[in-house]
């Protein structure tokens, strides 16, 4: 069974967090307050789901914008699944179909795809466009925090 860590955002403890709680909060084992959710794997959203997951997501958001047309997007999907599971525990990945959600890509300024946006308190601060590897893309990540 694999697991994860989870650092508690009140006191600092690191939890251990078994992979099949994903998308559950648990509870800090030292001061008992509530952790951020679980995502070890690269959450669907679309216009109805973005908003409120951005906005009640305590940590920092990965979002790629894809299509399932983009010969790109689909060379690039297994190194956004390892990015997931490399950030499990301190930021979630989510992707956004942008054939089925265009109008989250227009909202974005998304022009070409694949492209990663960074969210930190609901907001954009960074976008890194093009197919990369998930060392590149973890390492841009930690440039960030």
């Amino acid at each position: 069974m694999s697991s994860y860590v989870v650092t508690c955002d009140f006191c600092g403890t690191a939890n251990r967090v078994p992979a099949e709680k994903e998308g559950k909060t648990g509870r800090c084992g030292i001061c008992h307050k509530e952790l951020p959710p679980l995502y070890c794997r690269p959450q669907q959203l679309n216009e109805r789901t973005f908003d409120p997951f951005i906005k009640g997501y305590r940590g920092p958001v990965l979002a790629e914008f894809w299509a399932p047309w983009c010969t790109h997007c689909r060379s690039f999907e297994p190194a956004v699944r390892r990015v997931a599971e490399m950030l499990a525990g301190t930021a979630a990945v989510i992707q956004v179909n942008t054939q089925e959600n265009p109008g989250l890509a227009g909202r974005f300024g998304v022009r070409g795809i694949p492209a990663l946006l960074l969210f930190r308190d609901g907001r954009v601060v960074d976008q890194l466009s093009g197919v990369q590897s998930s060392e590149a893309i973890a390492a841009w990540f930690h440039r960030h925090r």
